[in-house]
């Protein structure tokens, strides 16, 4: 499962260089990969998630030096992520179709642990940002966890450590207000201020959606 993300990407470019043939033109170039710039950066919540403990492959460092690989391989492709710079929170209230998407989010799956009992926890880093952004876009409607209430969980071991990281994260960062400092963390940033500015300011966010989620999981 760690390698899915990478299997994904190459069977993007797999289906390019198909369209290239198809259409006899080697000008088509362009991947989408429409992931929210929160999880894309996916900062590491403690000191033990630096490195691999946290998948990283939107983050736009690997998106950049996949595309340097493909390049000198002859794949000529460019990773375009529309969304680098919104929140899954902002998505979801930003959508079009508002119609479609609150019927397409109970379908949906978003859980690191979905394919241990086909039933998504509640609780992993994955299902904390999906549960916030769907407060935070007032959805009413989302699909069944196996873990409901949070406030519940703090009592249970063996489940409540992504629970705990986060709320680590939000503690730390109100003391500190030192964004830019856990952006870079994550791995290389691009250069340019305006963007390394965007970039910190999204993880802001998403981070606070998934703090307003926990206050009125707690409250509830």
């Amino acid at each position: 499962m760690r390698g899915r993300s990478f299997n994904f990407l190459a069977m993007a470019v797999l289906g390019i260089s198909a369209l290239r043939n198809a259409n006899c033109d080697s000008s088509i170039e362009t991947i989408v990969v429409p992931e929210n710039g929160y999880i894309s950066i996916n900062p590491p919540l403690t000191r033990r998630r630096i490195g691999s403990h946290s998948t990283r492959t939107t983050h736009p460092n690997f998106l950049s030096r996949l595309e340097s690989l493909l390049r000198d391989t002859g794949f000529h492709v460019k990773f375009v992520n529309p969304y680098q710079f919104k929140t899954k929170g902002e998505m979801l209230a930003e959508c079009v179709d508002q119609d479609a998407i609150r019927k397409a989010v109970p379908l949906s799956v978003s859980c690191s642990h979905w394919h241990r009992e086909h039933k998504q926890c509640g609780h992993c880093v994955p299902c904390l940002i999906r549960r916030a952004s769907v407060f935070h876009a007032g959805f009413t409607q989302d699909a069944p966890y196996k873990t409901k209430r949070l406030r519940d969980l703090i009592k249970e071991k063996d489940t409540r450590d992504d629970l705990q990281a986060v709320q680590t994260a939000i503690i730390r960062l109100k003391q500190s207000d030192n964004y830019r400092s856990w952006l870079r963390s994550s791995g290389p940033i691009p250069q340019e201020k305006d963007i390394r500015e965007k970039l910190e300011s999204t993880i802001k966010r998403g981070l606070a959606e998934v703090e307003l989620f926990l206050q009125a999981d707690k409250s509830s």
